[in-house]
Parts: C-alpha cells; structure tokens; sequence
C-alpha cells in the first residue's frame, strides 16, 4: 500500500511516502518519487541544482527533499486539492 502523507508546518509543508509492499499490490499505486521536485512559489523544479542561487540564498539551508515553499493562488490550491483527494483515497483504498 502506498500513503502520501502531508504535514502543513506555516510556510512550508513536507510530503512523507511510505510505500509497503508495492510488487504485489494489484491496484495501480501513486506513483511519487520523494525528493525529486521542489514546488516554489509555484513552479516546479525537478532537483535542488535547478534551483537558481538567489531562491537558494533565500532559503538559506533550510529546504530538504520532499520540502516545498507556496504562494496561495487558485492553480495551487486546485492542485494540492486533486493532490489531497488522490492521497485520502490511497489511504482508504486496500492493495490485494
């Protein structure tokens, strides 16, 4: 089974994966890879190399895998709402 757990911590929010046992699981389970993509302010970067020295001087240290920093407009809170859907329904959802 595969869960996707999110924790709003004020400006930045941190996605824990805990994946058991995906080999056998006959339903098709998310498929996220943690650490991969940074969400800043909106845009999507895909590791930390790519994020450009001034973002990086700003946050100083304190992004880590798995980290994102938002800016609240509509494409982001329509996104982390299909993204919080598709997260209670693995919750919820059984792998046989």
């Amino acid at each position: 089974m595969s869960r996707l757990y999110v924790t709003p911590d004020s400006f930045f929010f941190k996605v824990r994966l805990l994946v058991v046992d995906t080999f056998k699981c006959s339903k098709p389970c998310p498929d996220i890879k943690l650490g991969t993509r940074y969400i800043i302010m909106g845009q999507i970067y895909h590791r930390r190399r790519h994020l450009p020295s001034d973002l990086l001087l700003l946050v100083g240290g304190k992004l880590k895998p798995g980290d994102g920093l938002l800016r609240s407009n509509n494409y982001i809170k329509r996104f982390n709402k299909r993204r919080h859907q598709k997260a209670v329904d693995a919750t919820r959802s059984k792998c046989r």
